[in-house]
């Protein structure tokens, strides 16, 4: 599917190839996963359900039990090779396909900016449905005193609707049912991007 706020194909589609985007990411986020492992912390997840897995490197959410959903072909064969303990599906948020309440947790990482706010909104529905317990959303924000530099290299991204934290948060708390726990704050090397990581509860 393509989304209003999802840039895909940018540059002839060269990020699409998974081995582009590992090194881009390597450059760009290296310490992305040691800021969401702190909201993971002391979580006891059997099962998690990852939507827009992307490469699959959020596997290890979870030893076992790990599904991860996206509408790249090219990534979710590159995540299949790569993972072979987890489960990889094509598909997208927006048509979310599990029964409710099948996982402990499900998660949105560095994908929120490349829906619209309808969009977001319906997909964290369907995400708290499918939570037994909790959601996580994770993704780059804008902040005060953000950079000439930084701010460039967001308006660079595939994504198109970056927001800021409260804009975040009042999105989140807009759906019924979900209640905000935590949230860490955390900045990936170069320092060109913050992230938030907002831990939900299903309530």
């Amino acid at each position: 599917m393509s989304l209003s706020a999802d840039r895909k194909m940018r540059f002839a589609g060269l990020l699409e190839n998974p081995y582009l985007s590992t090194w881009q990411r390597n450059i760009l986020d290296y310490g992305r996963w040691q800021g969401v492992g702190r909201v993971l912390g002391g979580l006891e997840l059997q099962n998690v359900l990852d939507v827009g897995c992307g490469l699959g490197e959020n596997s290890r959410a979870c030893a076992s039990g790990y599904v991860g959903i996206d509408n790249s072909a090219p990534r979710i064969r590159y995540a299949g090779r790569h993972y072979s303990g987890a489960r990889f599906i094509l598909g997208d948020g927006i048509g979310l396909p599990v029964k409710p309440g099948s996982f402990d947790m499900v998660m949105l990482m560095d994908t929120a900016h490349h829906l619209t706010d309808g969009q977001f909104v319906s997909v964290l529905g369907k995400m708290a449905a499918a939570s037994r317990a909790w959601v996580l959303v994770s993704d780059p924000v804008l902040f005060e005193g953000q950079s000439r530099l930084s701010r460039f290299f967001y308006s660079l991204d595939r994504g198109a609707a970056f927001r800021d934290e409260a804009r975040l948060k009042e999105l989140m708390l807009s759906c019924p049912g979900l209640a905000l726990e935590r949230v860490e704050h955390f900045t990936t090397f170069p320092g060109l991007y913050r992230r938030g990581a907002f831990l939900l509860k299903r309530s």
